[in-house]
């Protein structure tokens, strides 16, 4: 099974505007509005694939009707949420159709008590006795110190040593989270070089940064997302490039988490890193092409698998 933690979730509005105007009214056509959050996205992903998953994590509600709860249910994905009072945040994606560009507007969300994550924290362990893999994803809500997931991450390997934990953030949360030793992680590009303080201009540049940071710490496999340029993912020993799925893209929200997604499934499938990677790829493919943020098809994703997504060895 494969557990997703979701720390700070939210309500995810998608609407659509012909041509944005700064300076005047824009009506917009409403196009989803989706109980979201990182780890949220991959478990959705997960379960359209048909994949065992589970969700923690906290939920906010001011009146007593959880819409995350309620989301997940009609998806029959389980979960074990630390409920706490307040309302999800809201973060709007605004799409741009004559520029073909996606504004995103995220509110930051309610604060919560650090006996809260403490809480939290041991719920991840029971949950994490129950996986092979455990996402821990997404921006930490106002409350919790930077070094939250690297506590998870070491939780987790106190509590259950044979479930591999995913990281996908950034910055001093990442770091401090690499730390700790993580099984993989998987920043965006530009998460990539905020984190390790770099410029990225080629595939030789990010190979040779990856394996610096591979080397550095205990770290099992690190994996890129390079947005419309397609993914690169490496180990100590090798390293792999793809190109996106060429798609038609109804929406990017939910891309990198759908990455994960497949990633992880490949893994517990123990599937060579070629594959790994083209699993992954091939998931993102499906999922843009859906509206809001919503898993991709099933039938999408192997369709897209069985017409050969074109991996590179880089090394």
């Amino acid at each position: 099974m494969i557990g997703t933690v979701t720390p700070n979730p939210c309500l995810d509005k998608t609407v659509s505007v012909a041509a944005f105007d700064l300076y005047r009214m824009n009506r917009v056509r409403v196009l989803a509005t989706d109980p979201s959050g990182k780890g949220i996205n991959v478990s959705k992903t997960l379960a359209a694939m048909g994949v065992k998953t589970v969700c923690t994590g906290f939920d906010f509600t001011s009146d007593g009707h959880s819409m995350l709860e309620a989301d997940l249910d009609q998806c029959g994905i389980p979960h074990d949420f630390l409920t706490l009072p307040g309302d999800l945040r809201v973060c709007t994606k605004i799409i741009d159709e004559a520029r073909k560009h996606t504004i995103e507007v995220n509110e930051q969300g309610a604060a919560v008590a650090p006996a809260c994550g403490e809480a939290l924290l041991k719920k991840i362990a029971e949950v994490a006795k129950r996986c092979d893999f455990l996402t821990l994803s997404g921006s930490l809500p106002q409350g919790l110190e930077n070094n939250f997931y690297a506590r998870a991450v070491r939780c987790v390997k106190q509590a259950a040593p044979h479930c591999r934990t995913v990281v996908d953030a950034e910055g001093e949360t990442l770091l401090q989270a690499l730390a700790e030793g993580p099984y993989f992680i998987k920043p965006n590009i530009h998460e990539f070089e905020s984190t390790f303080e770099c410029k990225i201009e080629t595939l030789a540049d990010l190979d040779r940064k990856a394996s610096e940071v591979l080397k550095a710490y205990d770290l099992g496999m690190i994996c890129v997302s390079l947005g419309g340029e397609g993914a690169y993912i490496a180990t100590r020993e090798e390293a792999y490039f793809s190109k996106p799925a060429v798609v038609e893209v109804r929406s990017l929200q939910g891309a990198g988490d759908a990455l994960v997604a497949g990633i992880c499934m490949a893994l517990e499938k123990q599937l060579p890193q070629a594959e790994v990677l083209r699993y992954g790829v091939a998931l993102a493919g499906a999922t843009v092409m859906t509206e809001g943020t919503r898993p991709g098809n099933r039938q999408d994703f192997e369709r897209l698998l069985a017409k050969g997504i074109l991996t590179e060895k880089i090394r």
